[in-house]
């Protein structure tokens, strides 16, 4: 019982070694530099549109009129209209879920979280006749 594998312990070392590293390694992206005459092609023309499509995404999810909440789960001052994207549905101040309710996306009014496909929060629900 005295001998060791001495093979096998050096090739747990190289796997963990090997392992290790490959956790530890991350792709980066690289930026593609402007052509070298200065003037603006079709290439970096479109390539700005989308970073700049791509920046106005980050603060509008769904499309202009809506905003991810703050740290604190707030909105936009004056926004009032909740929006759960699990669900797509929307909660305005009338709904009794309303307080209780954690929005994912908040919306200026309730017509952008309509155009943003969202629909109302008892749109689902058969509303019984009143007598």
């Amino acid at each position: 019982m005295t001998s060791v594998n001495w093979y096998l312990v050096a090739l747990a070392f190289v796997l963990g070694v090997a392992l290790t590293l490959a956790f530890m390694i991350r792709r980066v992206q690289h930026e593609v530099p402007a052509p070298a005459g200065g003037g603006a092609t079709a290439a970096t023309l479109t390539g700005s549109v989308n970073t700049a499509k791509a920046e106005s995404d980050v603060d509008a999810p769904h499309g202009p009129g809506s905003a991810k909440p703050a740290a604190d789960g707030s909105g936009p001052e004056g926004w009032l209209v909740k929006g759960n994207e699990d669900s797509m549905l929307y909660h305005s101040t009338e709904s009794p879920y309303y307080g209780r309710t954690i929005a994912e996306v908040w919306f200026r009014d309730v017509e952008t979280a309509e155009a943003a496909g969202f629909n109302r929060w008892d749109s689902g629900k058969s509303q019984r006749p009143k007598k």
